[in-house]
């Protein structure tokens, strides 16, 4: 299974449960791409989170791409949907409202898995030494304010003492690395956020940055509407 640069080393704080806000304030980041403070979010642990069944898009379960820059593949990405917990099928037609779906996302650096129709294969592969980011590049509609990736990943990968931070700037959410983290080909990291809106489709910009190249990617995008968290303003 498979642009905006932030260089920024927080302590990894683990929010105590993933169905409220993980908001946590923070002093200004400086970053010479941003013009205004950056809010940053408490991380939660991946693996601390029990969800339900898996919304079958129009692609199947998961959404298989490549992430592409320079018409080379700079990564891949696979994505998916989850319900809560005892939500299984998990059919936003028949959930509740109020449900919380969880976008998650595996990323792995210079590689390329097959990717779904229609998107197409690029021809080459870049291998990338130090990746730096990923983001979303569309509003975080419904954004509950909790959001973080997998800590067992980030332990195998990164070299010791580095963790990812995240921030949201503009209503769009940002995982970002020091480019000294060793993050590179091969290195499998889950990301994910929640919201309160499901997916629409295929159809969100993801974002990847990677030894200076940005690259983009398909994903599942939520629909319209929902509150998006303080923490983003």
């Amino acid at each position: 299974m498979r642009r905006l640069t932030l260089c920024c080393l927080l302590p990894l704080a683990l929010a105590a449960c993933s169905d409220g806000p993980g908001e946590q304030p923070s002093d200004p980041v400086d970053d010479a791409t941003l013009s205004e403070p950056v809010n940053i979010i408490a991380p939660t642990d991946f693996a601390s989170l029990t969800l339900g069944g898996t919304i079958q898009g129009p692609l199947g379960p998961e959404v298989e791409a490549s992430l592409v820059a320079l018409d080379a593949a700079l990564g891949d990405i696979a994505s998916r949907v989850q319900c809560p917990e005892g939500i299984d099928p998990c059919d936003p037609d028949d959930a509740e409202e109020g449900t919380i779906y969880t976008y998650i996302h595996e990323i792995r650096p210079g590689f390329d898995g097959p990717n779904d129709a229609p998107f197409e294969m690029p021809e080459n592969v870049r291998p990338v030494e130090r990746a730096s980011s990923f983001a979303l590049a569309f509003p975080a509609h419904g954004f509950t304010g909790v959001a973080g990736y997998s800590v067992l990943d980030a332990e195998n990968v990164l070299a010791e003492g580095f963790n990812a931070s995240i921030s949201c700037v503009d209503d769009r959410i940002i995982w970002s690395f020091p480019e000294e983290s060793g993050w590179s080909t091969g290195e499998t990291i889950t990301f994910f956020w929640q919201s309160t809106q499901p997916p629409s489709g295929p159809d969100g910009e993801y974002r990847f940055i990677a030894d200076g190249l940005e690259a983009t990617g398909p994903g599942p995008m939520p629909t319209p509407g929902g509150e998006i968290a303080g923490v983003c303003e």
